[in-house]
């Protein structure tokens, strides 16, 4: 019976074509013929599922399945002509040589189809091209990378992120300013009390201006600059900053009869007042006066930036110079409707003009900001400042399809990067429509010519399995 049965499943495994799983090798007419269809069918692959058209997990999906087929011919028909041609060099997968495009070609797919995957990932795969050298444009995205990883409650992958040495301060101060935002004090505390003594400074400062922001009672501000009584002065004025930076919005919409529900300020959104009525928020006017008769400059132009938010240009020129509060000002113009006011600040002060772009495009004239784009010069700068504009406003929403931010006239991928995280934390970011990180991917990194040796054969491996 033993024997019946060895003999039938020998005959039944003669009767199965040759599979990918078989061990081979295998001769003859048919195993030749084997060989080429399937490399036919690997450069069929290549050629038609090309870079651009297609998103990279679907031309990965080809891809793979083209590498495939070659590692069976030379497996499983090693004697046929095909494989001989292949380990010659005489054919190619597509445009590549067969072991370049194992090693060097499928490796980089696997990176471009990771980059796409998400808002956070295109933005690294732009910040990490070896293409892109602007150091301090780099330094400006990777802060809107970790701010971003920390918005979606990544701390540990954005304190975790690779820098130098000497920024690991610079990386802990802004996890440190969205932990205490967003009331993660345990962190907050834990990052101020164990970074080295040079930067504790920078990061308890960023500690005031966040609770000061976030609405703390007025009580616990004041606990809180007793217990650094040697900083106390610096620090009440970050404070101030956080308390004007948060009030100035909240009274601005109470003036304009809005409700409060609706609340925003960039990526950070205003946190609404408490509920509790015996425990308040803290005043601004009542905190300025803790300054005393003659507060320091730096509180007198912080308060100035309330004034200005507000309409309130006198009182904003009694404390400070015009240049401290153009922008308040220009955003108080903007939404009154008084254009040509508005345009006219700006001339006083071309170093807002980015702003202004952005105001005007966060209110929905984009004609008027295509007006200062064309004024200014143009430029990839005030590009970004109109797409952030219109990301920023909560009236026209800014619908993202497949190509929006490839199409964008800007060619540095640190400003393309900042918009992508930028709009994955604004109130609309849930209208995605299609994906665009693919195209975002391919407009700046396309092809898979001229790449590098590969740094580790063990991905090698793993990206073409």
């Amino acid at each position: 019976m033993r024997s019946l049965l060895r003999s039938a499943a020998l005959l039944l495994l003669a009767a199965v074509p040759a599979h990918a799983s078989e061990i081979g090798p295998f001769t003859g007419p048919e195993a030749d013929a084997e060989a080429v269809r399937l490399y036919e069918r690997a450069n069929s692959f290549l050629n038609n599922v090309t870079e651009g058209p297609y998103s990279y997990s679907y031309i990965q999906f080809h891809w793979k399945r083209a590498g495939s087929n070659i590692d069976r011919i030379l497996r499983a028909h090693p004697s046929s002509p095909t494989a001989g041609r292949l380990r010659a060099g005489e054919l190619k997968v597509g445009p590549f040589e067969p072991t370049y495009f194992k090693e060097r070609v499928l490796p980089r797919l696997e990176e471009k189809k990771v980059a796409s995957f998400d808002a956070v990932n295109c933005a690294i795969f732009l910040y990490t091209e070896e293409t892109n050298t602007e150091v301090a444009a780099k330094k400006r995205l990777l802060e809107e990378i970790i701010l971003t990883l920390c918005r979606q409650v990544r701390w540990g992958e954005a304190l975790a992120y690779p820098v130098l040495d000497d920024e690991r301060g610079w990386l802990w101060n802004i996890v440190t300013r969205q932990a205490v935002i967003y009331r993660n004090d345990k962190l907050a505390a834990e990052l101020v009390n164990n970074v080295q003594d040079d930067n504790k400074r920078l990061l308890l400062n960023t500690q005031a201006e966040g609770l000061g922001f976030r609405g703390e009672t007025a009580e616990d501000l004041e606990a809180f600059l007793a217990d650094q009584a040697d900083l106390a002065g610096e620090l009440r004025l970050a404070v101030l900053r956080g308390l004007v930076r948060r009030q100035k919005h909240i009274d601005r919409f109470i003036q304009a009869n809005r409700p409060l529900k609706g609340l925003y300020d960039g990526v950070d959104g205003v946190q609404l007042p408490p509920d509790d009525a015996e425990k308040p928020y803290a005043d601004l006017a009542a905190f300025y006066a803790t300054f005393g008769p003659k507060p320091p400059a730096a509180a007198r132009a912080a308060t100035s930036r309330y004034h200005a938010f507000l309409g309130r240009f006198d009182l904003a020129r009694e404390l400070a110079e015009e240049s401290f509060w153009v922008t308040d000002a220009l955003d108080w113009l903007i939404e009154q409707e008084r254009y040509a006011a508005a345009l006219e600040l700006g001339r006083r002060h071309p170093e807002a003009t980015a702003e202004l772009v952005t105001t005007l495009a966060r209110h929905g004239r984009l004609a008027e900001a295509d007006a200062v784009i064309r004024e200014a010069g143009a430029g990839e700068e005030l590009a970004f400042a109109r797409t952030r504009g219109q990301m920023l406003a909560t009236g026209d929403v800014f619908m993202v399809r497949e190509h929006t931010f490839a199409n964008l006239p800007i060619k540095s991928p640190n400003l393309t990067g900042r918009l992508i995280c930028e709009w994955s934390l604004t109130p609309n970011r849930a209208l995605r429509g299609a994906a665009p990180w693919d195209a975002v991917v391919f407009k700046f990194a396309p092809g898979f010519a001229n790449l590098p040796e590969p740094k580790d054969k063990d991905k090698v491996e793993a990206a073409g399995r």
